[in-house]
């Protein structure tokens, strides 16, 4: 059984081809380009050294959220082009079930949980609990202090990672009242591994998807609409022909989505293609 994994959930990208419970090869970046620039080349990389075809794929696992709403778009968009080219079926894995296999382990009669934390802003922390490989309550958005609440309330001993922890660290030590560590640096991101492997248990479960059917979970808004509903505008008022019919005045809404040309350095879309896909 042969997996590709992806994962361009935030600022690392990453690709992996899993053969047989086997990582043959992983590529990630954390340099700060731009993941359409720099996903497909990397695809492309790990075929050709590892002598491996796209058709030879047996499913496409993507990390399907939470995280940066354009990574994981470009992550799908790419899975998708393949998956519909080659008529390959996809498979959706959580980024924080991925991140927290990173440092997989399962300790008989002994519990460690494992809290993924993505950076959301505003003093908030994309999350999840897992405990010997199993979710423990929901995926959810919230807040440093109501997270550091919870796990204080909760005890136990708890291991952190993901691209907050840099950003929160130091807050985390000085209100965690349990037990507590942090992931090495070569685990601590995303790795396109992780989604490969969840990717190659939810194949054999019959658990993947046609390319139409794959779904991103964002578990909440856009930033952008979030910004317009609290400024008290409906969508109604954001997609009216007439901009004197906003509410808010304003000669240009500088929030407002937009649609890039394939080929331009806006940074979302590559009209290149590595030969060998």
């Amino acid at each position: 059984m042969l997996i590709l994994g992806i994962d361009s959930s935030g600022h690392t990208a990453s690709c992996a081809l899993l053969e047989d419970g086997v990582v043959l090869a992983e590529y990630s970046t954390n340099i700060g380009l731009t993941h359409s620039q720099t996903l497909l080349p990397m695809v492309a990389e790990i075929f050709s050294r590892t002598g491996r075809e796209v058709r030879d794929l047996d499913a496409i696992a993507v990390s399907a959220g939470p995280g940066s709403f354009t990574g994981l778009r470009i992550g799908a968009s790419t899975a998708k082009g393949l998956a519909l080219g080659y008529k390959i079926p996809l498979i959706e894995v959580s980024t924080l079930q991925a991140l927290a296999r990173n440092v997989s382990v399962q300790i008989p009669g002994d519990v460690l949980y494992i809290h993924p934390i993505m950076d959301a802003r505003r003093n908030q922390v994309y999350t999840a609990a897992f405990a010997n490989e199993e979710l423990v309550g929901e995926e959810e958005a919230i807040s440093i202090d109501h997270l550091v609440q919870h796990i204080n309330a909760l005890g136990g001993r708890h291991m952190f990672l993901g691209d907050a922890v840099p950003v929160y660290r130091d807050y985390l030590i000085g209100n965690l009242t349990v037990p507590y560590c942090f992931a090495g640096p070569q685990n601590t991101l995303q790795r396109a591994s992780s989604v490969a492997i969840i990717g190659a248990e939810k194949y054999q479960r019959g658990q993947s998807v046609s390319g139409p059917d794959f779904k991103l979970s964002y578990i909440r808004k856009p930033q952008a609409e979030r910004e317009k509903e609290e400024a008290g505008l409906r969508e109604y008022d954001i997609t009216h022909d007439d901009p004197e019919k906003l509410k808010k005045a304003k000669a240009a809404d500088v929030l407002e989505a937009r649609n890039y040309k394939i080929g331009t350095d806006a940074g979302y879309e590559d009209e290149s293609l590595p030969e060998n896909l």
